[in-house]
């Protein structure tokens, strides 16, 4: 698999996911900078967790996954004091492999995960994602969601990263999010997954 560059944000408990939306507010010089780059390479930015055991010993560069989400800045607000709040949406999953630089900021050498779109010819993916389904429906249901939203859970069989998209609308442990992120076999996330739903309904 070919590898390529990217900015990468470090930030504490976050995950981007493909398909959801990150507002982000930028107001550290170095990632001024890092946005200003983005907008000269085609506004791509990665958003990475950092492994909390990396913050306790203050390292400038604190540890990250090597497995995260990537986007493309859809909006971006500049302020009059050089800060900016902009909005990441999220486009894929990528695998960390290197560094071409950590200063000022980091640019990391990845792989871009491609979608296995074989998953839907797969019957037992199709087996545990109908019920995953069902069961996230039932979720929502009980949180109140609007019917709209529960009626259109049955598109995701056409999104690219289904499993990883209702990971992202749940509330569940971030580790878990983060573990189901970094599979890279569809029917191994949706296994992962398909035990937390149904954790998830038995606790209703």
């Amino acid at each position: 698999m070919s590898t390529t560059t990217i900015p990468i944000f470090p930030l504490p408990g976050i995950i981007l996911f493909p398909g959801t939306f990150l507002p982000l507010h930028i107001f550290e010089p170095r990632y001024r900078m890092m946005l200003d780059y983005c907008s000269e390479s085609g506004e791509e930015m990665a958003v990475a967790p950092i492994r909390m055991e990396s913050l306790k010993n203050n390292d400038p560069h604190p540890e990250i996954e090597t497995v995260f989400g990537w986007g493309t800045i859809v909006r971006k607000d500049p302020l009059p004091d050089g800060r900016s709040n902009i909005l990441l949406e999220g486009k894929g999953i990528a695998r960390l492999s290197g560094y071409e630089t950590l200063d000022p900021f980091r640019i990391g050498i990845v792989e871009k995960i491609p979608p296995e779109r074989s998953r839907t010819e797969n019957e037992i993916f199709r087996d545990l994602f109908d019920r995953i389904l069902s069961l996230t429906k039932r979720i929502l249901l009980s949180e109140g969601a609007q019917e709209e939203l529960i009626l259109r859970m049955n598109d995701l069989w056409g999104h690219p990263f289904p499993v990883d998209f209702i990971s992202s609308i749940l509330n569940f442990d971030f580790d878990k999010k983060q573990e189901i992120l970094s599979n890279s076999d569809p029917v191994e996330k949706a296994k992962v997954l398909l035990w937390i739903v149904e954790e998830m309904n038995l606790g209703e």
